[in-house]
């Protein structure tokens, strides 16, 4: 089974998430680290230390590089969808997809896995769901030996009448209506996020590749749900989880500036990346010594307030992290279990 590592300007994240797949992982046949834009001398360290993965480049890597380079937000922002796409397709049968943020708390087998989940027809099994129940809501479930089949508990499974109450129809307030009603809920709506996830999960390649029908080089996961949907209508395949979570994700940063504006706080992402990246590079950040937990928030508050040139203050930091985790907060998720 290969694991794909969707990376994006912070190898300081990446250089754990490598470290703890050393630490707690056994039987990955590859490990692919696709990036978009890392500046290369820090794709250089990453290689030095971690000699097994191989990295792919995306077609805008030397454009944004430009801009993580000098950390600068661009104006546009190129997804490379399709670059994620064709390493998918030439990925294992099934394979883990996880980003540079996520990292390993606890052992797993690959190969028994794979025999596992091929043996009982699964085709996604989360490996994290962030403490919430919301997201992996099941009507019944089945123990099995590494993980729990879920009877996913959805309010339909008819891709229209998704379509219709949770994802695009919104003419005549008929949205309002729906969620006054009590048809279109949170709850109702997140219980979709049990048959998909944007990472931190085992997919068979058929089907994260159909996730992405019609896609418009656009990341909309009501599309993706909806072609879930569709493709459930067509075939019998079973959705899971692991027994415990084998992952975590950091809370610490962000790949893009899309929060600066919603959290009203001059702190740009872009800027951050570049301050904590060139800390790690010289060393002077160590990003496995809090393991299994995030970054240490005084580590990075100490890199900040030694910033010469006072890019980014501290206390502005320390609002927009707060506010980052009460996001997730809100839909019941456990930032520091």
């Amino acid at each position: 089974m290969d694991i794909l590592i969707k990376s994006f300007n912070r190898p300081y994240y990446l250089d754990r998430c490598l470290y703890s797949i050393e630490k707690f992982v056994k039987g990955a046949d590859k490990i692919v680290i696709l990036d978009d834009g890392t500046p290369q001398i820090y794709l250089d360290k990453i290689v030095s230390k971690y000699q097994n993965v191989v990295i792919k480049k995306s077609q805008f890597y030397e454009s944004k590089q430009q801009f993580t380079i000098n950390g600068v937000s661009p104006k546009e922002y190129s997804i490379p969808i399709n670059f994620w796409l064709e390493a998918a397709k030439n990925a294992s049968e099934n394979f883990i997809i996880i980003e540079d943020d996520f990292w390993f708390i606890d052992f797993i087998d690959l190969k028994q896995v794979n025999n596992e989940i091929i043996k009982e027809n699964v085709i996604f099994l989360k490996l994290i769901w962030i403490g919430s129940p919301m997201v992996i809501q099941s009507k019944e479930t089945i123990q099995k030996n590494n993980f729990i089949v879920l009877k996913p508990k959805l309010f339909t499974t008819i891709p229209f009448l998704y379509y219709f109450i949770f994802y695009k129809f919104d003419r005549f307030k008929i949205r309002k209506t729906l969620r006054f009603l009590k048809i279109n809920t949170q709850k109702k709506h997140l219980a979709y996020y049990t048959i998909y996830s944007v990472a931190g999960m085992v997919f068979n390649r058929d089907y994260f590749v159909s996730l992405w029908n019609n896609h418009k080089n656009n990341i909309d996961e009501g599309l993706q749900i909806y072609n879930a949907l569709k493709f459930l209508r067509k075939n019998k395949n079973k959705f899971a989880r692991f027994n415990n979570q084998v992952l975590r994700t950091g809370f610490m940063s962000s790949a893009t500036s899309q929060y600066k504006e919603r959290f009203g706080e001059n702190v740009d992402m872009f800027v951050f990346n570049k301050i904590m990246n060139e800390a790690w590079l010289m060393d002077k950040m160590d990003v496995t010594s809090s393991l299994p937990k995030d970054i240490d928030q005084e580590v990075i508050v100490s890199i900040l307030d030694n910033d010469l040139e006072k890019r980014i203050l501290s206390k502005n930091w320390i609002i927009w992290m707060n506010n980052f985790k009460k996001q997730y907060e809100s839909i019941g998720c456990k930032i520091d279990w």
